[in-house]
């Protein structure tokens, strides 16, 4: 959003309005279900998505106040469509479990939703299970021939007792509506709504709400105010995955890293794996994206311009600086992360190298990649080595990539190898040979241990 749009929101929130906090373009009515997202890798089939399950059972659901947090999955209809659960009630459940496989596939960390769930049903049975977790209601003033507003919905919602504080709502509409994540503060309700039924679609209006003032879609690292980054919150149709690079809302390793939810000079920060509607992620599982590095390791977000990044080392021929502030297309400052790059300034006498200076411990003979996204506002030619060290501390060997030409557009480079005999940690470089004199920028970077067998080498594509 806009910094103006902040305001008005602040404003409108002030004084007790309804905001919509997202809006994706409306969906077409008929039929209900839109393609389910492909990538990064296949989805289950129907037959057999895992069923994540009711964290949270009640007599009530209406009645929530002092349960755990929980997600409340509706069907809603009207008399425009008429009732039509007994068709749907089972794909909305595996729909959500969907949802679910999506949030733990994405990364090493076994994380899931929190669901909720009303009594009277037999859950051992999928059948049992759907129409505990998916709740009927319907709305009464929903529009017939027309688009049903979601302050429309929430009113009836708020109406019917689903008004508790503690539960997050995921309304399936089974009429013309809108994708949205909304938060009407009259209500005191945060809801996810889609009349365009998939997954991608509504865990993209879910994770909106995982700010208490809204999660932004994800943006490019380096090209500002570009929507194309590819995960879940900027292409919902086609790609299920969270946060890849655990750099712009998601990063269940360090819950206690945050990270800006929108544009420069918004300053609303969030990890979403923190969020009390999702289990708290625990290390390991076999999943998607699996990063080595910390926050400011990936992202340079705590150090102001001019200063030295903590976490970094440089060495030999040149010295380093948190970006001075400059245009957006250099500096990786105003449109995404921490909003802030590490220059080098490169000198000719000798190699220079900035290294991440924490070593992070490896396995001997598996395979790793490191990442990094680099440009220069002139030219010079750089590598990306990865240093083995034993036990002891003692190098072992060296792992370097191509020469890389840097341009001026921001690009991704990255070099992969495996760990060799008795490597215990490893050093994460990017040498720039010496006889040159230039300046660099460096930005998310990202050390993937590849063992999932997920993608062509068991590490993630590049981004």
């Amino acid at each position: 959003m806009s910094l103006q749009l902040n305001r008005l929101v602040s404003a409108l929130v002030a004084a007790g309005a309804a905001v919509v906090l997202a809006a994706s373009p409306a969906a077409a009515f008929a039929p209900p279900y839109d393609p389910e997202p492909t990538g990064p890798y296949a989805q289950p089939t129907d037959a057999n998505v895992p069923k994540r399950g009711c964290a949270t059972t009640l007599s009530d659901p209406t009645n929530a106040s002092g349960s755990n947090p929980a997600i409340q999955v509706i069907y809603a209809w009207h008399d425009g469509g008429g009732n039509n659960y007994a068709t749907h009630v089972q794909n909305i459940a595996k729909i959500v479990d969907r949802m679910d496989w999506s949030l733990d596939e994405s990364t090493n960390y076994d994380q899931h939703l929190n669901l909720s769930c009303r009594t009277g049903y037999d859950t051992s049975t999928y059948a049992g299970y759907a129409q505990a977790l998916v709740v009927p209601e319907k709305i009464e003033n929903g529009v017939i021939g027309g688009e049903t507003p979601v302050g429309v919905i929430t009113a009836d919602l708020a109406a019917a007792g689903y008004d508790t504080s503690n539960r997050r709502y995921v309304v399936f509409e089974d009429f013309d509506g809108t994708a949205n994540a909304y938060y009407d503060p009259l209500n005191s309700i945060g809801v996810a709504t889609a009349d365009g039924w998939a997954s991608g679609t509504v865990l993209h209006e879910l994770l909106h709400l995982g700010h208490p003032n809204y999660v932004d879609h994800s943006k490019v690292t380096e090209t500002p105010n570009v929507l194309s980054y590819p995960d879940v919150m900027s292409n919902p149709y086609y790609d299920w995955l969270l946060d890849h690079n655990f750099n712009t809302y998601y990063d269940p390793s360090e819950t206690g890293a945050t990270f800006y939810t929108s544009n420069y000079p918004d300053t609303r920060k969030v990890n979403v794996a923190a969020w009390p509607y999702f289990t708290t992620p625990t290390c390991c599982d076999v999943g998607y994206s699996n990063d080595l590095l910390t926050a400011q390791e990936r992202t340079i977000e705590a150090d102001a311009p001019y200063a030295t990044p903590s976490g970094f080392t440089a060495s030999g021929g040149g010295w380093m600086q948190v970006t001075p502030p400059g245009p957006d297309a250099a500096t990786s400052a105003r449109y995404y992360d921490g909003r802030r790059s590490l220059t080098m300034n490169v000198q000719s006498h000798a190699n220079g190298f900035v290294s991440v200076t924490r070593k992070p411990a490896v396995t001997a003979g598996q395979r790793y990649r490191f990442w990094a996204w680099l440009t220069t506002s002139t030219s010079g030619n750089v590598r990306l080595r990865l240093s083995w060290y034993n036990s002891s501390g003692t190098l072992l060997s060296t792992s370097d990539s191509s020469l890389y030409g840097l341009t001026t557009s921001w690009a991704e480079y990255s070099v992969s190898a495996i760990a060799p005999t008795n490597a215990a940690t490893v050093q994460l470089s990017v040498m720039s040979p010496s006889g040159q004199t230039f300046a660099y920028q460096l930005d998310a970077l990202q050390l993937n241990h590849c063992n999932n067998g997920k993608t062509t080498d068991g590490c993630r594509l590049p981004g």
